[in-house]
C-alpha cells in the first residue's frame, strides 16, 4: 500500500486506520514499549500450488480505451479485480489477459509487484503468482488476519504486517510481520507484538525494524527501533504527527503530515515535518506548503529516497475538500515543493516507481497514470473495486 493502501498505505493509511506514520528524536530504550513475545502466525508446511491461469483472455467487456499522448507509451497495468477475484493486465484502459484465479484465500486485503511476481496479502495467507508463467503459490497463516498492508523490502522481499485477534493486546488486536522472499518462495516470521503498529521501514541488514504504534488518536508520537531478533526495543525516538508518515527507502528521513501556526493566534495550517534519521537532533524541518491553508495527502517517496510525492488538497488536515490542488513534489535535497500537475482527484492512493506515478482514485472506477519526465497523464477506467499493484 501503496496503495492501500502506503501504505501507510507509503506504505503506508489508519482507521482513520489504513494510515502508516513515524518519528525522529532519542529517548532511549523503553522495558513498557517492549513488545510481548507471543507466537506469530505460522504458515503451513506445505504451501499449495495451483494451475497457471495465464494468458486467459478477458471475460468481461473491457473499458473504454485511454489514447496515449503522441509520443508517450504507457505500461501496462497489474490489477486485482476484488469484485472477480482475478489478477488481470490492463493496457490503455483494456484487460489484455487475466493472470489467476483468487477465489480462495479469503478476503484481500493488498497486492505488490516484487521482482516477475505479484504477491497477495489475504486474509487467510500469502499469494505468490509469477508473471511469467502464472504460476500460483499459497502459503497459510495459522489464524485470520483482520487487515494488513504490504511493505516492499528490497528487490526481491516484501514485509507482510498483519492485524490479528489477540485478547491480550490494549484494543484486541495485535501485530504478526513476516517477510516472504519471491526468490525462493520462504516466508519467516519475524516479530509478533501485543500492540497495533504500523510498518514503516526496515533496514538494508535486516536486523531492525521501524514500527509506529497507534490507537484510537490520529496523532502520533513515537517511533520504535525495534531489533528482530530478539524483539526488544532499542531506541524510542519522540515525533510528531497526524495521520501521515512515511520513511524514505533508504531509511535516512522520515516525513509527517502535521499543522502548525505562524503565529499565536493565528489559524493553524498543514505543514510537513521532515526528520533527519541519521542526527541525533529530534527537531524536524518544517515544510510550508503552498496555496495555503492546505494539507498535504497520501505520501509516497521515489525509489531511489530523491523526491517525495503528494496530494495537496484545501483547508485542514481534518476537512473533507471537494477538489484537490493536484500532485506535488518535495526535492528531498532542497526541501522545495513543486507542482507536478494540477488535474488530481481529491483522494487517490499514490504509487511510483521513478519514472511514473500512479494516482488510483478513491471511490472512483479511473486511474491516472503520470510520465514523471514528460508530465504527460492519461486516465484509466478500472473494475469497480480494484487494487492496482504495479505495472510492466
Amino acid at each position: 500500500m501503496m496503495r492501500h493502501v502506503n501504505v501507510l498505505f507509503q506504505r503506508l493509511f489508519i482507521g482513520v486506520g489504513l494510515i502508516f506514520l513515524a518519528s525522529g528524536c532519542t529517548v532511549g530504550q523503553a522495558d513498557t514499549a517492549t513488545p510481548a513475545a507471543s507466537t506469530p502466525p505460522a504458515v503451513t508446511a506445505s504451501p499449495t500450488v495451483e494451475q497457471a491461469d495465464a494468458a486467459t483472455p478477458a471475460a468481461s467487456t473491457p473499458p473504454a480505451v485511454a489514447t496515449p499522448p503522441a509520443g508517450v507509451s504507457f505500461p501496462a497495468l497489474l490489477v486485482i479485480d476484488t469484485d472477480q477475484r482475478t489478477l488481470m493486465e490492463y493496457r490503455n484502459g483494456q484487460a489484455q489477459q487475466r493472470f489467476a484465479d483468487l477465489t480462495e484465500g479469503g478476503t484481500i486485503l493488498d497486492g505488490m509487484v516484487v521482482a516477475d511476481a505479484v504477491v497477495i496479502l489475504q486474509e487467510e495467507g500469502l499469494r505468490r503468482i509469477r508473471l511469467t508463467d502464472g504460476d500460483s503459490r499459497f502459503q497459510s497463516f495459522n489464524q485470520t488476519v483482520r487487515s494488513g498492508a504490504l511493505i516492499r523490502a528490497g528487490d526481491d522481499a516484501v514485509i507482510y504486517e498483519a492485524k490479528v485477534d489477540d485478547p491480550q493486546a490494549e484494543f484486541g488486536v495485535g501485530t504478526a510481520i513476516g517477510l516472504y522472499r519471491t526468490t525462493d518462495d520462504s516466508m519467516k516470521a519475524l516479530l509478533t507484538l501485543a500492540r497495533n503498529v504500523g510498518v514503516l521501514h526496515m533496514t538494508a541488514d535486516q536486523q531492525r525494524l521501524f514500527l509506529l504504534p497507534f490507537g484510537q488518536d490520529p496523532s502520533f508520537g513515537a517511533l520504535l527501533i525495534v531489533n528482530i531478533g530478539d524483539g526488544q526495543v532499542l531506541e524510542e525516538r519522540a515525533i510528531e504527527g497526524e495521520l501521515f508518515a512515511t520513511i524514505s527507502p533508504d531509511g535516512r528521513r522520515l516525513v509527517t503530515t502535521s499543522r502548525r501556526a505562524a503565529s499565536a493566534g493565528a489559524q493553524e495550517e498543514g505543514v510537513l515535518l521532515d526528520y533527519d534519521l541519521t542526527a541525533p537532533s529530534a527537531t524536524p524541518q518544517v515544510i510550508s506548503l503552498p496555496k495555503a491553508p492546505g494539507h498535504a495527502w497520501r505520501l509516497t517517496w521515489s525509489p531511489d529516497s530523491r523526491a517525495l510525492y503528494f496530494l495537496l488538497r484545501p483547508g485542514d488536515l481534518y476537512d473533507e475538500p471537494a477538489t484537490s490542488f493536484g500532485v506535488w513534489r518535495l526535492d528531498a535535497a532542497s526541501r522545495v515543493v513543486e507542482q507536478v500537475t494540477d488535474s488530481a482527484p481529491v483522494d487517490a492512493f499514490l504509487r511510483t516507481d521513478g519514472q511514473w506515478l500512479m494516482l488510483q482514485h478513491s471511490g472512483e472506477r479511473r486511474g491516472t497514470m503520470i510520465n514523471l519526465a514528460t508530465r504527460a497523464s492519461t486516465v484509466i477506467d478500472l473494475p469497480t473495486q480494484a487494487i492496482v499493484v504495479g505495472w510492466r
